[in-house]
């Protein structure tokens, strides 16, 4: 059941007030206004920021070289100080250090480490290579035209953080306060339980043939994309399946990626729904599309690498293990405005 026979998965432990975590850019430049308002979040919750220098660095589509990038995750890996390990932003990047990471510092000391999109490639690598747990979930950067981060992406990231989150069902967002939220689309009836692996689909295919390459026997996959037209997204479900990557794949968990469900050239297209539809059916697995994951505004936090029920008829994604080791204290932040509140 997608288990990692080279590295056991290994809990890190749950964030607590007080605790330091690194901030860092292991792709592309980060925008220093939408870094600050997550930086005020994250010192809203009692968390103490502590930034890489490639944060503050631009060398083209990259924040910085490749080897000032791998060493500020280097060093935030061996530093026992720090607590969880968390991505200012995606962009493009994360492949390219792969191969400059410390992995033994990483089987040593196990960490959160949280972003999505593009840090796809440290999420895979780092399960391959040394088992860790990571959560699929918002960057540092807040873009939202509100000027802060959802209350929904705040709420589960939050819980997720501070191991409040897991095991249970992962939330949709309330309608009353996002009446925009997308609606789940039912690609393939059915029920399936498996570790949640993936993230986003064409990062996951620029993995094929290297040592990262993923193994997705018995996992939920979550998937998920942004910008990309219909045949594109074809394109690299047919490259998995040619790779034989969906053999053996207990079911599929498409996020919400509303830019890559129509051309938007007017040309003759089939939709992403259709696409689903007619290559993972075959498959006989259930398969969810419009899960708020990814690149759309509501962002649940998804822990890769547990153990997860998927039910594609009625929309749901119940986690079944703890993502990380047992909380020894609760935390009394409020997860949107970080006021000292008892719960």
């Amino acid at each position: 059941m997608a288990q990692n026979k080279r590295n056991p998965p290994r809990l890190s432990r749950p964030l607590r007030p007080g605790d330091k975590v690194a901030v860092v850019a292991p792709a592309g430049p980060v925008d220093p206004v939408a870094l600050e308002r997550g930086l005020a979040q994250l010192t809203a919750w009692g968390l103490q920021p502590v930034l890489g220098e490639a944060v503050h660095l631009q060398r083209g589509y990259l924040a910085g070289p490749d080897h000032l990038r791998a060493a500020d995750l280097n060093r935030f890996l061996a530093d026992t100080s720090v607590a969880a390990i968390l991505c200012a932003r995606g962009g493009y990047g994360s492949l390219r250090i792969l191969p400059l990471i410390d992995w033994a510092a990483a089987r040593q000391h196990p960490k959160l480490l949280v972003g999505f999109s593009d840090i796809t490639a440290l999420h895979l690598a780092f399960w391959r290579e040394a088992g860790w747990r990571t959560l699929h979930g918002p960057m540092v950067e807040i873009h939202d035209p509100s000027g802060r981060m959802p209350a929904y992406n705040a709420r589960n990231l939050h819980a997720a953080l501070f191991g409040r989150a897991f095991p249970g069902v992962i939330p949709w967002p309330d309608p009353s306060e996002a009446p925009d939220a997308p609606t789940p689309l039912t690609i393939v009836p059915g029920q399936a339980e498996g570790r949640l692996l993936g993230g986003n689909l064409e990062v996951m295919t620029r993995l094929i043939g290297t040592p990262w390459q993923p193994d997705f026997r018995g996992a939920i996959l979550v998937l998920e994309d942004v910008d990309e037209a219909p045949y594109r997204i074809d394109r690299m479900l047919v490259q998995l399946k040619l790779a034989g990557l969906l053999a053996g794949v207990a079911g599929v968990l498409f996020g919400h990626s509303p830019t890559c469900e129509e051309a938007s050239n007017g040309r003759p297209s089939l939709t992403l729904p259709e696409i689903l539809h007619e290559l993972l059916a075959p498959l006989a697995i259930p398969v969810l599309y419009g899960f708020p994951c990814g690149h759309s505004r509501y962002r649940a936090t998804l822990p890769l690498g547990t153990l997860a029920r998927l039910d594609s008829e009625s929309a749901t994604l119940t986690v079944l293990e703890p993502a990380v080791e047992a909380p020894t204290e609760a935390p009394t932040e409020d997860p949107i405005d970080g006021s000292n509140r008892r719960r």
